[in-house]
């Protein structure tokens, strides 16, 4: 082998050898393999619930997922590392009184304490308490208290030797959170109690109940504080939250009003008057402890259930979680601190928009359930124009294939139809009975089309607020509509199970297939308006002819399937559904060519760009992904 030979096979093997750089999004977050970027972020976004979370010392957050502790530069919205610390789930973070350890409770029993500066486990402890809620140090971080929920008790340890000092077994039917008294002598305790009382008040010396009383059924698992100067505490429970002067267990206030009334986590300010409460419906609210009339502010950082509440060092800014997201807004203002674009919830939809009309290259447009449709810069991943009105969530969309119109269909069963690109409202169109599930433009932009809960689909032109002519042959709710290239057929899905061809000049039915054995979620015409393919919640998809309704191919992608997309050639299908995969199909073979993983939560729409290079998916992970499939 000749030198130059030598060297360029040295040069290839050391090439193979280096480690591949995964593609990160817009945000500077890895991508999975084969996405190009990242519509919105995932960034304190979580699919299942978190066991805590904590500010540490410098304003810094800490948040429990699993075994492992996140840590958290709050001010840019980086993670700087995620930690494996337990056993087990952690169900508890408690910040040490010197800021320089933390206190991990895991579920089955162990307790930690983990040295920040190290990332290391410096003792662990089994206090034999499953079912573990809560772990709490003392004021002078020498002993630890630990809350069992079933069989509710509470132990107490000594942090050196681990020689537990107390055992107490409480009367209500759970406990949820003993916290200690500002001496460390005694400690409160919330929980369920039926019509009995949901706080209690015990001595840690001797294991007496000092008082117990509430009677409001139930607290939630951190909705219990004490105030700065260690005299009250505050307490939410089903109906309200509430303070008391611990000094004869008076009443100070209570602070009701709360959608579906129920306070599911509370927390004092900096402020010594002013305290935080939050909701089942996802909100906080900040009061002054002396008017409890109505709150000095309310926000909504949460769709639903804000379940932790946690205040920054410095008093400025609060930490919290509720429905799958950890936010830090303001205070004073309840704004979040970071503002990323993207959706705050489920993206239920996603349809192509063409070049040159929210972005030099093509863009898209997506909706979600938090009543708003983004547009977006499927390469840069910017967010190009928001749509607002989008009442109880936007389900279905279409776009003018001039891309002057964009149409939403919403929870509320009102069509909204806006100006592209300027976002402005052009019209509202009701005529459904259920949401609307589907839509689709005519090639000359001259009609819309719509299918609803109601088993209707309308026809409406562009001058009309009235449809101009209605199909209603699906024996339930209409999930999919396709119009052909050629603008004179119609193909619809639904719940019936069917798949239907229909005649758009006259809305005759021509042909009805039948073969799935669920609700049918997307069809697409395959190349001319002879073929057909079709997916549903049965994990099936069907390849029909329609000159005979009979079906031609099955494909089994598995999983519920809610997505479809088809290249304008006919010869590729991709597919998508609850299992979060999109996959990959060559019509010709009916065999899978290939399988996109990425995403947290069920795909829900996909939209080819870019002459078919490009695929974006939407997902109920609240993220759109952006694929290079050519």
């Amino acid at each position: 082998m000749t030198r130059a030979l030598k060297l360029i096979a040295l040069t290839s093997l050391l090439l193979w050898a280096l480690p591949a750089f995964a593609a990160v999004d817009a945000l500077g977050d890895p991508l999975p393999e084969g996405a190009i970027q990242r519509l919105g972020t995932l960034k304190l976004r979580y699919s299942g619930s978190i066991g805590d979370l904590i500010y540490l010392a410098d304003g810094r957050g800490a948040v429990a997922l699993g075994r492992n502790v996140e840590i958290w530069d709050l001010a840019t919205g980086t993670m700087e590392g995620s930690y494996p610390v337990a056993k087990g789930s952690i169900t508890s973070l408690d910040l040490g009184p010197d800021g320089a350890t933390l206190l991990v409770g895991e579920g089955g029993g162990l307790v930690h304490v983990w040295d920040l500066a190290t990332h290391e486990v410096k003792q662990s402890l089994d206090t034999g308490q499953s079912a573990l809620t809560a772990a709490r140090y003392s004021p002078d971080g020498t002993r630890v208290l630990v809350t069992r929920s079933s069989k509710p008790r509470i132990r107490e340890f000594e942090l050196g030797g681990g020689t537990q000092t107390v055992e107490i077994d409480g009367k209500m039917h759970s406990f949820h959170e003993a916290i200690y008294s500002a001496d460390g002598k005694s400690c409160f305790v919330n929980g369920s109690a039926g019509s009995n009382e949901v706080l209690a008040h015990y001595d840690l010396e001797s294991g007496d109940l000092l008082s117990e009383w509430v009677k409001d059924y139930y607290a939630h698992r951190r909705s219990l504080a004490l105030s700065p100067d260690g005299e009250r505490v505050l307490i939410g429970s089903r109906h309200s939250a509430t303070e008391w002067l611990i000094d004869g267990y008076q009443a100070l206030g209570k602070f009701s009003g709360h959608h579906g009334h129920a306070v599911t986590a509370v927390a004092y300010t900096g402020n010594p008057d002013e305290l935080l409460t939050g909701s089942r419906d996802g909100s906080i609210r900040r009061w002054n402890r002396q008017q409890t009339d109505k709150p000095l502010l309310r926000w909504c950082p949460h769709n639903a259930y804000c379940t932790h509440i946690r205040v920054s060092p410095d008093g400025q800014w609060v930490l919290s979680y509720g429905s799958g997201v950890v936010a830090e807004t303001s205070i004073e203002t309840g704004k979040s601190r970071l503002s990323w674009d993207r959706h705050d919830g489920p993206v239920e939809c996603v349809t192509a928009v063409p070049a040159g009309v929210l972005a030099k290259n093509q863009a898209v447009i997506s909706g979600s359930t938090d009543e708003t449709v983004r547009g977006w810069n499927i390469l840069d991943g910017a967010s190009a124009v928001t749509l607002e009105g989008a009442n109880l969530g936007a389900y279905a969309l279409a776009v003018a294939a001039d891309g002057s119109r964009a149409a939403a269909g919403c929870k509320d069963g009102v069509i909204r139809e806006y100006a592209l690109p300027a976002g402005t409202l052009i019209r509202e169109l009701k005529g459904h009975l259920g949401y609307i599930r589907c839509l689709a433009y005519t090639p000359d932009g001259q009609s819309l089309l719509s299918g609803a809960g109601d088993g209707r689909i309308h026809v409406w032109d562009m001058e009309r607020d009235e449809p101009v002519r209605t199909m209603k042959e699906h024996l339930g709710g209409v999930l999919a509509l396709d119009v052909s290239t050629d603008g004179t057929r119609l193909l619809s899905g639904g719940r019936d199970t069917t798949v239907r061809l229909w005649d758009l000049g006259t809305g005759e039915l021509l042909q009805t297939c039948r073969g799935h054995r669920g609700w049918v979620q997307a069809v697409g015409f395959v190349g001319d308006a002879t073929r057909a393919v079709s997916v549903g919640r049965d994990g099936r998809m069907l390849l029909w002819n329609l000159q005979t309704g009979e079906q031609a191919v099955e494909m089994q992608p598995g999983g519920r399937l809610s997505a479809l997309a088809v290249t304008a050639d006919g010869a590729s299908l991709f597919a998508g559904g609850s299992d979060g995969l999109i996959t990959r199909w060559d019509v010709a073979t009916g065999e899978k060519t290939s399988q996109l993983p990425g995403h947290r939560g069920a795909v829900t729409g996909l939209a080819l760009c870019d002459n078919d290079t490009r695929l974006v998916s939407a997902s109920e992970d609240t993220s759109l992904l952006v694929w290079d499939v050519q």
